[in-house]
């Protein structure tokens, strides 16, 4: 469907289907049981009713369930959730966000909004699902496809939503918000001698340290709003700052060196709110290593310690990835297989360190997914950067929010040379608000016409 057909259909949430006969079926028949767990098991009564009335909200809500998911991505590594082989609380998240907006675009007979976009990762997402079928380990495989899949849902509904500002500006405060209660966690274990780096306890502090740098140009442009929320707004760009610099992550702090660059280059008059920002972020470490020196020192001697190390075995699976492309250039080795081929295309003796990720996304991609796969991405990215050098030029959207997405984008695409980060969020979500806010153009061209 083109874009300008789609400027025609309503925005999602903007007209509500009725409420579904099987809600109102269903609460009558778990009002028994809800009395009777409440008699005997208030706590535990409480907190169904909780989770019941989360899912209940985002199934008859989209935009509740998109903004669960995208809450959902800096915490997941916050609590070790599995109900299920490789189920996590990020898949189930993304399976709710798609099943509410399936069930509203039914129910509302509500057309999609699809454009060559939705083919590169609907063609990504098939590529992932054959190049499965022929994996050596398959368990591994369909995992991280269904991860693939629960951000594909979080591509095409986000891109649905074109000319919703109010919602842009809540997912800039809910990636914001949740991006500070893990770097609070982060620091937490840090300073409690859990860990010697700031990270969630069952995250890795590279994809901890991804997730608050690509969050981090969010959140300097919610200063923009009103003056009541600036101290709370300083004071998550200090948190997300510091959690950022003593993850000890080089790849994130590269690419958050590159998004503040390309930001500097095309809005200058922002460079004030940068250097108050860096400010801020000096202030906040300063106030931590004062409060535990000898976590911090630890870290770094410990970072510097097997910092050669991990730049060999990196450029190692490199070149491995590189190997591993030519010799199945067309479906890869199967999505989360690399780890299993490591020692084979490296070179390297079995009980080595072994890394299960190519710690570079696009050769990653290339490997599991083939060359046809690794095209597409970039093909994806670079459409998206587009798109959003469009919408800035154009002022779609609220004010500012285009450059903020481009920048942040840009950290992720070169944190991306580093990092394996193609099943996160960050660069599904991006892309997706890159085409509501492109798709602004035709639709305000079709309405006056």
């Amino acid at each position: 469907m083109s874009a300008e057909l789609a400027t025609r259909l309503p925005t999602p949430g903007s007209e509500r289907p009725s409420l579904p006969v099987w809600v109102a079926f269903l609460i009558l028949v778990l009002a028994v049981p809800a009395a009777v767990l409440t008699a005997y098991r208030p706590v535990t009564a409480l907190v169904a009713f909780g989770l019941l009335a989360l899912v209940f909200a985002a199934t008859i809500r989209v935009q509740t369930a998109l903004l669960f998911l995208i809450a959902s991505a800096p915490l997941e590594g916050a609590v070790d959730f599995s109900i299920g082989p490789g189920l996590t609380i990020t898949k189930l998240a993304g399976l709710l966000c798609f099943t509410s907006f399936a069930l509203y675009a039914t129910s509302s007979r509500r057309s999609l909004f699809l454009d060559r976009s939705h083919a590169i990762v609907f063609g990504l997402l098939g590529l992932a699902l054959l190049s499965s079928l022929q994996a050596e380990e398959l368990g591994p495989a369909l995992s991280t496809t269904l991860r693939y899949a629960s951000f594909v849902a979080l591509y095409v509904v986000v891109s649905q939503f074109v000319g919703d500002q109010t919602l842009q500006r809540k997912i800039a405060w809910t990636l914001s918000i949740s991006s500070t209660v893990a770097a609070a966690l982060g620091l937490w274990r840090l300073a409690s001698r859990d860990s010697f780096q700031a990270t969630l306890a069952n995250a890795d502090a590279n994809d901890f340290a991804f997730m608050l740098a690509v969050t981090l140009p969010f959140t300097f442009w919610l200063l923009r709003e009103r003056r009541v929320y600036r101290p709370a707004v300083i004071a998550m760009i200090g948190l997300i700052s510091v959690a950022i610099m003593l993850s000890f992550s080089r790849g994130a702090l590269v690419g958050l060196a590159a998004g503040a660059l390309s930001h500097v280059l095309t809005e200058r008059r922002h460079i004030p709110i940068m250097l108050f920002g860096a400010l801020v972020a000096l202030i906040f470490a300063l106030a931590f290593v004062h409060e535990r020196p000898g976590r911090v020192e630890t870290g770094l001697m410990l970072k510097e310690k097997i910092a050669t190390t991990n730049v060999e075995t990196r450029l190692d699976a490199w070149k491995g990835a590189i190997n591993l492309t030519t010799e199945h250039p067309l479906l890869g080795v199967g999505p989360g297989n690399f780890q299993f081929h490591y020692y084979e295309a490296t070179g390297r003796p079995l009980g080595t360190p072994l890394l299960t990720v190519v710690h570079n996304a696009y050769l990653d991609v290339a490997a599991e997914l083939g060359a046809i796969g690794m095209v597409l991405f970039l093909l994806y990215l670079i459409q998206a950067l587009a798109r959003l050098g469009v919408a800035r030029r154009r002022a779609y959207g609220p004010p500012g929010f285009a450059i903020t997405v481009r920048t942040a984008l840009v950290v992720a695409v070169v944190s991306g040379m580093f990092l394996s980060e193609q099943y996160f969020a960050p660069f599904w979500l991006f892309g997706g608000l890159a085409t509501a806010l492109w798709a602004e153009g035709p639709r305000s061209a079709s309405t006056e016409a």
